[in-house]
């Protein structure tokens, strides 16, 4: 069957695979769009020098958090839309790659190619590629030769979350990396997962295993660059976040009772609670690996059930953007990086175009050379990132998926297309 069009926001499957439980989960459209807004912001925003020092740069630092959330997301939709929808029936392997794999790499090939116009910058300017040599300091050290060839090779491939020592080229995409283990995975535990008798009980050992980890290295006093990647990005690590969204969603499928005012009070008071306190701490510059690897754990599962339990907006209009800017999110979340780079320069040359006597270059260049960035030009650069990432998913990515599909999938009903989430970085 060719697929000739793959909707925005299509995060069901089609009424071929129909299920006991039917939902659309509008919500959760506007939850990846926020939180991939927000790792921009996180990545972004926060280094502006007039907010240093504030409680909304420490607004702006719960990152990792939104990260979580995005491991939980993706294995929630995936295992709704490949599992419940099909009772637990076995996964067709070579479908789900083509389609997982059709959404991913071809942005992460783009995100890497426009890394590489500031980092051909840098090696002009600086003569090579600095990466950090302290988790909360400034010391750098210069990539040799061999690290910057077999940073690029990992990064192409999509190994670069198994890097624990710098993160290098688009940064944002270790997540991808780690993503692209969970999708070889996925085939072979998630059926079985489905078959569990006592989910909740399984979320609450992942929260062990998960927070293991984090809290071994806190009581070592490890604060080191190697320790810090390797809880940070690391796919085994991070595994249990993906495995938590899949047994999220086996309970739901089975759940009778969803959405009382009493469980939304107490998930809510959970949400709320851990970002105030995340706040607090990011403020006071509190740098425990419990925080990243624990803490936000149980706050991810609550507002990605919050969000389920919302009833399907009526209005047109908001399911219409839902749609749109949740199917952008991908873009969002891994064009943000490169394009940010490119902007600040671009800044510079406007600001001293602005301030300068004179239209000679010379002029203009020692005008913008020390200009601090503005927040409030960095607001234009945030629209037109937004607007740029829905042309690039709707004219570009998405008619590319339906190419790639079409091409390479096997001659049947195609696979359940899913407006997954992707994970950020922190």
């Amino acid at each position: 069957m060719k697929i000739e069009k793959i909707e925005p926001g299509a995060g069901l499957p089609s009424s071929e695979t129909a299920a006991p439980r039917k939902k659309s989960f509008s919500a959760l459209n506007w939850l990846r769009f926020l939180a991939a807004l927000y790792i921009v912001l996180f990545h972004t925003l926060k280094i502006y020098p007039s907010i240093q020092h504030t409680w909304f740069k420490a607004a702006l630092s719960l990152g990792n958090m939104a990260t979580s959330v995005f491991f939980v997301l993706s294995g929630f939709l995936l295992t709704y839309a490949y599992v419940v929808q099909k009772n637990g029936r076995k996964v067709d392997r070579r479908s789900f790659m083509i389609a997982r794999f059709s959404s991913l790499y071809p942005l992460h090939i783009a995100g890497l190619l426009l890394s590489l116009i500031p980092i051909s910058l840098m090696l002009v300017t600086k003569g090579g590629v600095t990466v950090p040599t302290e988790v909360s300091g400034t010391a750098v050290r210069m990539l040799g030769h061999g690290e910057f060839i077999a940073g690029l090779l990992m990064n192409i491939l999509l190994l670069n979350a198994w890097n624990p020592f710098y993160m290098s080229f688009n940064y944002p995409s270790w997540s991808l990396s780690a993503l692209g283990c969970y999708y070889l995975l996925f085939p072979v535990i998630a059926p079985k997962i489905y078959r569990m008798k006592n989910p909740i009980m399984g979320l609450v050992v992942l929260a062990v295993l998960f927070a293991i980890p984090g809290a071994v290295a806190d009581l070592l006093g490890r604060t080191d660059v190697f320790t810090d990647g390797l809880l940070h990005r690391n796919p085994i690590v991070r595994f249990p976040l993906f495995v938590a969204g899949i047994m999220l969603c086996v309970h739901y499928s089975r759940s009778t009772v969803m959405g009382t005012p009493r469980q939304v009070a107490l998930l809510g008071a959970v949400v709320l609670a851990t970002v105030v306190f995340g706040i607090w701490l990011q403020y006071h510059e509190v740098h425990l690996h419990l925080i990243k690897n624990g803490m936000y754990y149980p706050a991810s599962l609550a507002v990605i059930w919050l969000c389920v339990c919302l009833r399907p907006t009526q209005n047109a209009r908001v399911r219409y953007w839902g749609e749109r800017l949740g199917a952008a999110s991908l873009p969002i979340f891994l064009l943000h990086g490169p394009t940010f780079q490119m902007f600040l320069p671009v800044e510079k040359v406007v600001m001293g175009i602005v301030n300068s006597p004179d239209w000679r270059v010379s002029s203009i260049i020692a005008a913008g050379r020390d200009v601090e960035p503005s927040v409030a030009f960095f607001w234009v650069y945030l629209i037109g990132l937004i607007v740029l990432c829905v042309y690039v998913q709707e004219r570009l990515v998405a008619p590319l998926q339906v190419w790639i599909r079409n091409r390479f999938a096997a001659r049947k009903a195609p696979e359940p297309v899913v407006a997954e989430s992707r994970s950020g970085t922190a």
